[in-house]
């Protein structure tokens, strides 16, 4: 007999496919804290996330966020990491967190371009 624990449950993101002409107010994915049933003690939660990004046929900058709303403005983002991707490419890249109520991890790119992206997140709370 043998047995298999399968941990925490992750947390996938709402992602939509490739992303045509992105702007810097576009979501590539996201995860709503508030929607997933995830419950956030109100001193915070540690989550590891793992991003995964890619771009089609031009080199794209990314942010990785964790951010208080949707919204794309600076006074919303608790972190940010930028990573590069390479045309053609895609990348995976793990990071973590301790995520507040109501938190948001979310991908957007740096600058407008003309062009497809993708990207995926998946959150692990760590307790």
């Amino acid at each position: 007999m043998s047995f298999f624990g399968t941990g925490n449950r992750s947390i996938n993101s709402t992602t939509l496919g490739v992303v045509s002409n992105p702007t810097t107010a576009t979501l590539v994915a996201e995860i709503d804290l508030n929607d997933t049933m995830a419950h956030v003690h109100v001193n915070g939660e540690p989550y590891q996330v793992t991003w995964v990004v890619g771009v089609q046929t031009t080199a794209a900058i990314f942010q990785l966020e964790q951010a208080l709303s949707t919204g794309p403005g600076s006074t919303a983002i608790r972190d940010q990491t930028v990573v590069m991707v390479s045309s053609g490419q895609s990348a995976q890249f793990v990071t973590k967190h301790t995520a507040q109520p109501g938190d948001r991890f979310r991908i957007r790119v740096n600058s407008s371009f003309t062009g497809g992206v993708a990207g995926k997140i998946i959150a692990e709370p760590l307790v």
